[in-house]
């Protein structure tokens, strides 16, 4: 009668944890080493359906798991991809993650998530962790890490490497046409009647933020609109460096009529700081965001942004990873254009714009560009 524990050959006690080799699933099964190795790997050369059955079975009992990293080793590849992303809490990676990840299991990968916090010194330690786990590639998500060193080192060393959204590198991209996004969300902003318009803007180490901003300018420059210096603030694409800038521009004494901010977490953070200050979203000021992540258009009001189809950029860039490791060819750049999506965030601005606000007493009061 079986009592349901396991031991290795020769009646050796297993130890706790001890992994069952493919030898005792031969020993178990009845056949050869080889045999064993054809039916895990499924090698239909020479092994009939009994037989496979009869070795899938044992392995079934034996609860045995193939040596991934021999198996690695063997093949020179370890199924796996390393992403490495600037802000894990960021909505806006959630979206690009889950593409990438769906496309990965598809293909039988495996996939490490790195935070790197636009930090080179970090992105560099990452780089070298997933070098030394033996990724098979790496996708690199965000355009915000300064300097093109790493990227640059990646391409020499011919590791296998896709970026999402930064393009000043000679590696394959997914790229956004963050410079349209930019002028279509100004010009939205622009037919409404607004000539008073903000921006609360990222770190320019971002290619993304350098694309956008320039679209911002081009269409106020197109309308004849002047961009006064300190209605341009720049933050962390996080909430609370947007409240507190937000918060700046909304009580000076010459305050705009509306915000273009660079991501839809400093938008909902803006109509945050709005609310406080007792001024009505779109009613006294028009938001406009970039992304389009989920909560957008939950909130209330709910955001007018340049949607951009994250799920789709995570699909790409995984493909275009892994067509770099079959060797298939194809097109080493991906194009995605955002979309205007209004919601309930803009409307025309009002017709008095200059009634004094009292900035928030207490801590955070006095809002500062991080």
């Amino acid at each position: 009668m079986r009592t349901g524990k396991r031991h290795s050959p020769r009646g050796r006690k297993r130890s706790p944890g001890e992994p069952v080799t493919i030898g005792e699933v031969a020993r178990r099964a009845g056949v050869s080493i080889a045999t064993v190795s054809r039916v895990l790997n499924n090698v239909p050369r020479g092994v009939g359906p009994v037989l496979r059955k009869r070795v899938l079975k044992a392995a079934r009992e034996l609860d045995y798991h193939p040596n991934a990293l021999a198996r690695s080793l063997h093949q020179k590849r370890t199924h796996t991809l390393g992403l490495l992303i600037t802000d894990i809490a960021n909505p806006y990676y959630a979206g690009i993650t889950r593409g990438i990840e769906d496309v990965s299991r598809r293909h039988g990968y495996a996939l490490f998530i790195c935070n790197t916090d636009r930090d080179p010194a970090t992105m560099a330690h990452y780089i070298e962790v997933l070098r030394e786990q033996r990724v098979d590639g790496i996708i690199i998500g965000g355009g915000g890490t300064p300097g093109r060193r790493h990227f640059q080192t990646l391409h020499d060393r011919g590791i296998p490497a896709v970026l999402i959204g930064r393009y000043d590198v000679p590696l394959p991209a997914v790229r956004i046409d963050n410079l349209k996004g930019g002028w279509e969300a100004a010009t939205h902003l622009i037919r409404l009647g607004h000539r008073r318009i903000a921006i609360l803007s990222g770190p320019m180490t971002s290619t993304s933020i350098q694309d956008r901003m320039r679209g911002y300018r081009r269409a106020l420059k197109e309308h004849g609109l002047s961009l006064p210096k300190d209605w341009v603030l720049h933050g962390d694409l996080r909430p609370a460096s947007a409240l507190q800038l937000a918060e700046r521009l909304l009580t000076a004494r010459r305050r705009p009529t509306a915000i273009l901010a660079a991501n839809d977490q400093m938008a909902i953070a803006t109509i945050r700081a709005a609310h406080q200050l007792g001024l009505r979203v779109p009613e006294d000021l028009s938001v406009v965001g970039f992304d389009n992540i989920e909560l957008a258009s939950y909130m209330s009001p709910a955001l007018t942004t340049m949607g951009l189809p994250l799920y789709r950029m995570g699909v790409a860039a995984a493909e275009t990873a892994i067509r770099l490791l079959a060797g298939t060819p194809g097109n080493e750049e991906a194009w995605f254009t955002p979309e205007l999506i209004v919601r309930e965030s803009t409307g025309p601005p009002p017709v008095v714009a200059d009634r004094t606000i009292q900035p928030r007493q207490g801590p955070g009061s006095k809002g500062r560009d991080a």
